[in-house]
């Protein structure tokens, strides 16, 4: 299989353990790894989301929890999470009953383990064990591709809109251009609840 060619600019940022992934026009960089499964013939590939690719560099997504003089900022990751609970085929949930939300906060929480959904609901419960987790994942990104013709990786570059909470407001940050044409395809607001 030929490697695929990017302009020089992506280029310079393919370097070992790094992929690039291409979503419209824009470029995204994500550090690769693959993790062994027990019962996999193949290690399994594993892929974070460092930042999208410019042509003056790499905007990397940020900042975490900060105090400035005595009130509390909180930033948590909100776009892809808003957008993966949106997207979230009717057909995916009704098996799992009451569940699907416990389901699909694991989910989320495995993709964005700073998500907003941490300050909004108890999210340490243990699933039902009959609940398989990667099972339950790949039927959401089927699921998802059939419904609406995306998967789960494409809404990766939404992990740098971020929700900010200082005091009892609540904002959410900027949205760049590749991210609203993401937003806009599939008709998804940001809007704080």
């Amino acid at each position: 299989m030929a490697d695929k060619i990017y302009p020089e600019w992506v280029q310079k940022y393919r370097t070992q353990g790094t992929t690039v992934k291409r979503v419209g026009e824009n470029y995204y960089l994500y550090k690769h790894s693959s993790k062994r499964v027990e019962g996999k013939k193949n290690p399994m590939p594993k892929d974070s989301y460092i930042g999208r690719i410019t042509p003056d560099g790499v905007i990397k997504s940020g900042s975490k929890k900060i105090n400035t003089e005595g009130s509390d900022v909180i930033v948590k990751e909100y776009g892809f999470s808003k957008a993966l609970e949106k997207l979230c085929p009717s057909g995916w949930k009704e098996p799992l009953g009451k569940e699907w939300q416990k389901v699909l906060d694991k989910i989320i929480l495995t993709e964005s383990p700073e998500s907003y959904i941490t300050e909004l609901r108890e999210t340490s419960k243990e699933l039902d064990s009959h609940i398989q987790l990667g099972a339950q994942k790949s039927s959401l990104q089927r699921r998802m591709k059939n419904e609406y013709g995306i998967e789960i990786r494409e809404l990766k570059p939404l992990l740098t809109i971020y929700l900010v909470k200082i005091g009892d407001k609540k904002i959410i940050s900027r949205i760049l251009p590749d991210q609203k044409e993401i937003l806009e395809r599939f008709s998804i607001k940001m809007e704080v609840d």
